[in-house]
């Protein structure tokens, strides 16, 4: 494994179907290394796992305990999840939420998503394995793709450690009810033309998927 290494991870399987359909067309096309899901949602897991790739449980805590949202992970996929995170960060709210997710994490070695300084030494304190960096936006007035990630990829030097690059691809649906709708169809965009791990790493990018960098116990 390189010193660098970049995490490319697809949020929301299973938000609505046209979002899933662009997921699992990034996936199939190797262009993202793991794919949360939404298992409140009862996604569909056949077309996901069909593309082998990855994919751990994107948590909605304010609909659904940590424990019920596992067990339906488990039983919709057939195995335990490969990572934890928290839609719009959910799972790294100060306090008992943000506690039990990284305690979980840590238990099970399930690597959990940090979303700051802070959040980093809390989960690393605990044992719970995570990146050194999270890129990637939350709104679509943001650029698409990542300062650090731009620079990188411009010949730039690597940052050490895990890179996690947040995205979430799809294909745009006016009915979703989603405030980043318009952004997913240029999120889904920027990463096929992006390309495959071939591609990457002939910019000189490393990628891995959670499993490669952090192996379950």
């Amino acid at each position: 494994m390189s010193a660098e290494v970049l995490l490319i991870v697809a949020d929301d399987y299973g938000y609505v179907p046209a979002y899933d359909t662009g997921i699992v067309e990034a996936a199939a096309a190797g262009a993202v290394d793991a794919v949360g899901a939404m298992v409140l949602r009862e996604p569909d897991p056949g077309p996901l796992l069909e593309t082998s790739v990855e994919v751990g449980l994107h948590l909605e805590l304010e609909r659904a305990p940590l424990e019920q949202q596992l067990e339906l992970f488990e039983r919709s996929f057939g195995h335990p999840p490969a990572y934890l995170d928290g839609h719009r960060h959910g799972h790294a709210i100060p306090g008992k939420t943000a506690l039990a997710v990284a305690r979980l994490g840590a238990q099970r070695r399930l690597p959990v998503r940090s979303v700051s300084p802070r959040h980093r030494r809390l989960l690393r304190c605990l044992g719970a394995p995570t990146a050194d960096r999270l890129l990637g936006r939350l709104e679509e007035s943001e650029p698409a793709m990542p300062a650090e990630l731009a620079r990188w990829l411009g010949a730039g030097e690597a940052p050490p450690g895990v890179t996690e690059w947040m995205v979430h691809p799809g294909n745009p649906d006016a009915t979703s009810g989603s405030a980043y709708d318009r952004g997913r169809g240029e999120d889904l965009a920027l990463l096929l033309e992006l390309g495959d791990r071939r591609r990457w790493r002939a910019r000189g990018v490393a990628r891995a998927a959670p499993g490669e960098i952090w192996p379950a116990g």
